[in-house]
């Protein structure tokens, strides 16, 4: 592990050139004890990888070994029999994984990513929203990014469904890295799963956002682009996963919206369009069809609440969140200011208040308001 570590620091993130370096010297051990003549003389290091190999000691990995068993993070090497067989596949492998929480077995159940923009539409918002509650309630594994826009409402909706969200990082599982999210994160790492392949207080650069998508892309079975515009940092995913031979699903929109300029494209080039859910269930079904169920996942039914306003016809797969806050809205138009007092943290406001939207309880209105239907 602690040669591992080191390789990783010399070659950086997302290098090309890790099988050849494993099969060149045999193990990561033998780079780090080969010398500065054989590495040279291996024609494999550039000027840059060899400045560091010189540089970076053993204590550097075991300082990050020791700041991860204090943070309870685990590390998973590529010579781990834990390592996901599927990054194996790719030309880049990573080194290490950094993992807080559960880590799932890729191989065990279908596997979707979900992809969205930073700044999303509220439909796009809603679907990613939905998308990833029904794949969840159906026993599929969701990764997506980690960040705001799409990412964050991906990761809501697996929550929601009392799923176990993933979520792969461009950055160290300790570095503060959109501090809007944190409070997200934190509940990641509790009920699912925090992923990097950085050490974990690095922080990102440019280029951390193309490395993090080839890991999100590799894992999964298929991807789902909910909106790309163009350029995208969406379509990278989305190229990763068609050259990796993975299924890529695409919601189709307007062309005449900028945000879907470039999902058009994308189904226009072979792309599935996703225009209803089950279009991905049917892909899957007969791989995985004893741990896909598709029933519980458009499960609704009525439910009465036991509270002194008695709400008819509220479907049971809304959570015990949205069902305090419609219960408790006493005006026909609100704010989310007025929704403060109740108690209700901001991440689960923000995901009871899209379950609403959703289910067509409230609507939303210019201005941040909305009203109930």
């Amino acid at each position: 592990m602690e040669y591992e570590i080191w390789l990783q620091a010399v070659l950086l993130e997302g290098s090309n050139k890790v099988i050849r370096v494993l099969k060149y010297f045999g193990s990561a051990e033998k780079v780090y004890k080969a010398g500065k003549a054989a590495l040279e003389s291996s024609a494999i290091f550039s000027p840059a990888e060899l400045e560091r190999a010189a540089k970076i000691t053993i204590k550097y990995s075991k300082d990050i070994i020791k700041t991860c068993r204090k943070n309870k993070i685990d590390i998973i090497t590529i010579s781990s029999s834990r390592y996901p067989k599927s990054l194996w596949n790719i030309e880049n492998p990573p080194l290490v994984l950094y993992t807080k929480g559960e880590f799932p077995d890729f191989s065990d159940k279908p596997s979707i990513c979900i992809v969205g923009p930073r700044e999303i539409s509220e439909f796009g918002k809603k679907s990613a929203f939905s998308i990833a509650y029904r794949l969840s309630r159906a026993g599929f594994t969701v990764v997506s990014g980690g960040a705001k826009g799409g990412d964050r409402a991906a990761h809501l909706g697996v929550l929601k469904a009392e799923g176990k969200p993933i979520s792969i990082l461009p950055c160290g599982i300790l570095n503060p890295y959109l501090l809007e999210n944190e409070k997200l994160r934190q509940t990641i790492a509790k009920t699912g799963c925090l992923l990097s392949e950085c050490p974990p207080e690095k922080g990102v650069n440019r280029a951390s956002f193309k490395v993090r998508n080839r890991l999100l892309a590799a894992l999964t079975l298929g991807t789902v682009v909910v909106e790309a515009g163009e350029p995208s940092g969406v379509l990278i995913t989305a190229n990763y996963a068609c050259n990796y031979g993975k299924d890529l699903f695409v919601i189709p929109g307007n062309p005449t919206y900028p945000q879907y300029k470039g999902s058009n494209k994308l189904i226009r080039d072979g792309a599935k369009p996703l225009l209803d859910v089950f279009d991905i269930f049917n892909e899957y079904i007969g791989t995985f069809g004893d741990r896909i169920d598709t029933e519980k996942a458009m499960q609704k039914t009525e439910v009465k609440e036991k509270t002194k306003k008695i709400i008819k016809n509220l479907p049971l797969t809304l959570s015990k969140e949205a069902k305090m806050l419609y219960n408790q809205l006493d005006k026909q138009k609100f704010s989310a200011d007025d929704l403060l007092s109740l108690g209700i943290s901001d991440d689960l406001l923000i995901s009871a208040i899209t379950e609403l939207e959703m289910e067509r309880l409230i609507k939303s209105l210019p201005g941040g308001f909305y009203e109930k239907i």
